[in-house]
């Protein structure tokens, strides 16, 4: 255990002295810390039938804190009751029955002082996360537990242990806290620690600690006093606790502090004036990362107690790069925030888009998304994130098709374009994505594919759609799929169905000549069988309402 605890400690130094501190917090700060919680012990006495519940504890923390490391002192009070799990019901020596058995416990209270380092990385002004360490010694009194019962004349010590009265035990403490500060000295804590006790001795002696073995028979606890365990001395073994705590921390900083040199970032869109929240802010040093945070609700990322030098401040929001800014060694003050801006680009969009599951709101985690930009033709691809949102940058007066991708799914193609926005008040394009699990038989609705009046062959601004058919065969090699078209119900019938044909024709038709092998098409025309609304032979309906009878779709073939 105490290897685990080194190789713990060694990262984590490691870790806050790395380039990715934040330095947030005051140095040469005090903190007085209150807690209470739960404790759950565990005492390796050995003593069957004897465990310890889980009870109250209570501590009180003074820290100094140089920058992110700083020195402890820790005192804790501990308190569990002994838990006896020996039967007390239907006890019996051989055939005779014995009185309920009498049990009597005290609790076992521990005392614990403890000093060491503490390591900490502010998250943010008011958020921290604290490491800490503690050496020291602990005092363990009581928890005298004992069971008897009797059959008249005789007693019997059914189960006991003495307990403890150790005193300058040597024990170690590792504990992680989390503070929230909802004001400037006072704020929150919550965490858990675990705690050792060293070479504990018990009180088990002159054959005082132990119990009788009973057998099981019959609704009957019958007892062997003959085979009686008890041990005659005590026994020299650790006592473990875990423990969950929430209490206040008070923090205090010092008035004989080293100047205070501290720096603000607004994040903006200077075309809009929006401000921008959750802008992830970095500052570099001679292209070093050194000091990072992310701005509030408001726009504004606050690095208070930095050294000052000369930083590169660099910005991105959903992964996009903002145009940085600079920040001189020379114009820091003393005890002052040097305010600075960074802003997005005044040519380009910020593209926020969705992909769900068609005709639901469940999101599509982690997936590939295809953006084509129609303007220079050049394709790219990003991931999904965990709630199914992706994000990229979208120039001026420009138009992108964009699909996803995945395994058995076929993704309808949205196209968002910049084209006659106006960029003074607008940075934000809003887009949404669904994509269809191409179950055996179900049909799936192409957009897009367009034919022109009387005609069949296939138009360039069907080529898109048709093109993410080729890449779904290619993901899929084992998919055969038909390819349907249909007709509204104006002209002719047969005429209708010939002319469906030799659309679903050359749909596959383009299919093969992308490198799909023409076994695994199956052309169909439907012409005006299948509508999909009331607007058959002789009745009247909009262009709209025969539009929606006009489509082509696929499906794949069941085996």
């Amino acid at each position: 255990m105490r290897k685990y605890v080194l190789l713990l400690f060694i990262i984590l130094v490691q870790f806050f002295n790395s380039q990715f501190r934040n330095s947030l917090y005051d140095n040469n700060q005090f903190n007085i810390s209150l807690r209470g919680g739960l404790d759950f012990p565990s005492y390796d006495n050995q003593t069957k039938y004897i465990d310890y519940k889980p009870n109250l504890n209570l501590g009180i923390s003074a820290d100094y804190y140089f920058n992110w490391i700083g020195l402890g002192v820790d005192a804790d009070y501990l308190s569990n009751k002994p838990k006896n799990s020996y039967p007390t019901e239907n006890l019996y020596l051989g055939s005779t029955k014995l009185s309920d058995p009498t049990l009597t416990e005290n609790k076992i209270q521990r005392y614990f002082f403890g000093i060491g380092p503490n390591f900490r990385w502010a998250i943010s002004d008011q958020l921290g996360l604290t490491f800490k360490l503690k050496g020291g010694i602990s005092n363990i009194k009581g928890g005298e537990t004992l069971l008897i019962s009797n059959n008249g004349a005789t007693n019997y010590n059914l189960n006991s242990h003495q307990g403890y009265d150790e005193k300058n035990v040597f024990s170690g403490k590792g504990q992680l806290e989390f503070n929230w500060f909802f004001s400037e000295n006072t704020g929150l804590n919550v965490g858990g620690y675990y705690l050792q006790h060293f070479k504990t001795k018990d009180l088990s002696q002159n054959g005082n600690s132990g119990y009788i073995p009973f057998t099981a028979n019959n609704n009957q606890n019958v007892i062997s006093p003959a085979n009686a365990d008890f041990r005659t001395s005590a026994l020299d073994h650790e006592v473990h606790s875990v423990g969950f705590f929430a209490g206040l921390t008070f923090r205090f900083s010092s008035k004989d502090s080293s100047p205070n040199y501290g720096l603000i970032v607004i994040a903006r869109d200077k075309e809009t004036g929006l401000i921008l929240p959750d802008t992830f802010v970095e500052l570099y040093k001679n292209g070093k990362r050194t000091y990072f945070a992310k701005t509030n609700a408001q726009g504004v990322a606050f690095f208070k107690n930095i050294k000052p030098e000369n930083y590169e401040i660099k910005g991105s929001l959903y992964n996009i790069d903002l145009i940085s800014s600079k920040a001189n060694k020379t114009e820091f003050v003393k005890n002052s925030m040097l305010k600075k801006e960074i802003s997005t680009e005044a040519e380009t969009f910020f593209v926020k888009g969705q992909v769900n599951i068609c005709n639901s709101k469940d999101p599509l985690r982690y997936i590939t998304v295809v953006i084509k930009n129609n303007e220079t033709e050049v394709f790219h691809e990003i991931k999904t994130n965990v709630d199914g949102k992706f994000y990229f940058k979208a120039d001026k007066n420009t138009t992108y098709n964009i699909y996803g991708k995945k395994g058995n799914y076929f993704s309808q193609t949205e196209t968002v374009s910049s084209k006659n926005v106006d960029r003074t008040n607008t940075l934000f394009l809003n887009l949404q994505v669904c994509m269809e699990e191409t179950t055996c038989g179900k049909p799936i609705n192409l957009k897009n594919i367009h034919y022109d009046l009387d005609k069949y062959f296939i138009r360039e601004d069907a080529k898109a759609e048709l093109n993410k058919m080729v890449q779904f065969m290619k993901d899929n090699p084992n998919a055969k799929v038909e390819l349907a078209s249909h007709t509204d119900s104006r002209a002719s019938d047969d005429y209708n169905k010939t002319l469906s044909q030799n659309r679903a024709n050359a749909a596959v038709d383009y299919l093969v000549s992308k490198g799909i092998d023409k076994s695994r098409l199956k052309a169909i025309g439907y012409g005006e069988t299948q509508l999909l609304n009331k607007c058959s032979n002789d009745i009247d309906c909009t262009e709209q309402q025969h539009q929606i009878n006009r489509r082509t779709e696929m499906k794949v073939i069941c085996p």
